[in-house]
């Protein structure tokens, strides 16, 4: 299975969209046409960590993103609604990559609200071992006799 943020966005947008009804999901945030109310995923860095048996830690921080129209009347409310539902349900979701699937397990999951969003952030630690490339050379393996010094067409020198 490939791990890769383009997919784990599909993916959550994919579990998300339930609790989240009418509400537009974007990969990354956008500069126009962003139709509100939207969500969307921001990658604050992350690292990788070497492993044992060729496997890595990666750790990835992300921020989900919650836009609602700015002069709502109740707009903190809807924010802190928006914050408990991911608090309930963001612990695992789903990752689903070519038809396999799994459940990534979120860390440090914390919330923010302010006058324009609300972040709610989050790591995920994966497990995952970098593609090998094709052998660049196989083994060449033939038939090869070895023929002493002064030998000719299975002859040692000086036979008929």
């Amino acid at each position: 299975m490939k791990f890769t943020t383009e997919t784990l966005a599909q993916s959550l947008a994919d579990y998300l969209a339930p609790y989240f009804p009418g509400v537009n999901f974007y990969a990354d945030p956008n500069q126009q046409g962003t139709k509100l109310p939207c969500l969307f995923l921001q990658n604050r860095g992350g690292e990788t960590k070497l492993r044992q048996a060729g496997r890595w830690l990666r750790i990835i921080r992300l921020d989900l993103v919650y836009l609602l129209e700015y002069n709502l009347p109740d707009l903190h409310s809807q924010y802190t609604a928006a914050a408990e539902t991911l608090d309930e349900i963001m612990e695992l979701f789903p990752y689903v990559c070519e038809e396999q699937s799994t459940l990534l397990r979120t860390y440090n999951r914390t919330y923010k609200i302010e006058a324009d969003a609300l972040h709610y952030k989050f790591d995920l630690q994966v497990w995952v071992v970098k593609p090998t490339l094709e052998a660049a050379m196989q083994e060449l393996t033939t038939n090869l006799e070895v023929i002493e010094y002064g030998e000719k067409n299975g002859k040692k020198h000086g036979e008929k």
